[in-house]
């Protein structure tokens, strides 16, 4: 096989795993791994793939995010909308879990316009939601606790686990990096997983708020499936074409603002 025709295949290859070691695609090839790192050198410089620890991933898989300063700005305008319609489903008497972000932070901050709400139970990991919440004498916050990670002012690691996996919530407000058509939610950490799927298996009810530059991306661990999502949240720039391929997908519901 050709050089070329070779690194062609190796990125269909890379493209249809997700995820493969150098090992893997030397014994699929049956060359040396060295002419696989080469090839690889290759489709990394021409911004086809990205080199991580233990294998490669194509390109288009998100493998970063910025700090919650850059994010916190970004479609500001579809936050807001997002995060006051996804407040109107939290009732008085609830435990409600807001997951950290730049979007839940816009719930907890509409949570405090409504006046008429009695006797909920905010739990969150995020330091900002805390921040916003502190003076609201009719909400109880409670804080997971956990290490702090100082570019999103989100708590997470083992304290954070342990607190989630003893609760039992009405309702999870879960955000996402990347919510990919087939796979579900996506995140480009593996270390924050574990607290996602916490907040997960401790809800009754699961509702996903994210804006419209979320779907259709990808990342590289998946945390929950379209079909166990009850409700997802967006805006209105949305396409179409991706909501009628989410649903067939298994997702119970979608609304966009």
């Amino acid at each position: 096989m050709l050089t070329e025709e070779r690194r062609i295949k190796l990125l269909e290859t890379i493209e249809q795993k997700q995820f493969i070691s150098v090992s893997q695609l030397s014994d699929i090839y049956r060359v040396h791994e060295t002419t696989i790192r080469r090839d690889l050198d290759d489709l990394e410089s021409q911004g086809l793939v990205v080199r991580i620890h233990g294998g490669v991933v194509p390109a288009s898989i998100k493998n970063d995010e910025p700090i919650f300063e850059d994010r916190a700005t970004e479609n500001i305008a579809e936050k807001i909308l997002i995060g006051k319609y996804a407040a109107r489903y939290i009732h008085s008497g609830e435990a409600i879990i807001l997951d950290s972000g730049t979007t839940t932070l816009q719930i907890a901050k509409t949570l405090n316009e409504n006046a008429l709400l009695q006797d909920v139970t905010i739990i969150t990991n995020d330091v900002n939601i805390a921040s916003v919440l502190k003076s609201n004498r009719t909400i109880t916050t409670i804080v997971t606790g956990g290490t702090l990670f100082h570019d999103s002012y989100m708590l997470n690691g083992q304290i954070t686990n342990e607190t989630l996996q003893k609760l039992s919530v009405d309702k999870a407000f879960i955000a996402t990096p990347a919510l990919n058509i087939e796979k579900g939610l996506t995140h480009f950490n593996e270390l924050l997983i574990a607290t996602k799927k916490n907040m997960i298996s401790s809800s009754v009810k699961n509702i996903v708020v994210t804006d419209h530059t979320k779907i259709g991306r990808r990342a590289l661990y998946t945390f929950l499936p379209l079909d166990q999502i009850d409700l997802l949240i967006t805006d209105t720039q949305t396409e179409q074409k991706l909501i009628e391929e989410m649903y067939k997908n298994g997702i119970k519901k979608i609304e966009t603002v």
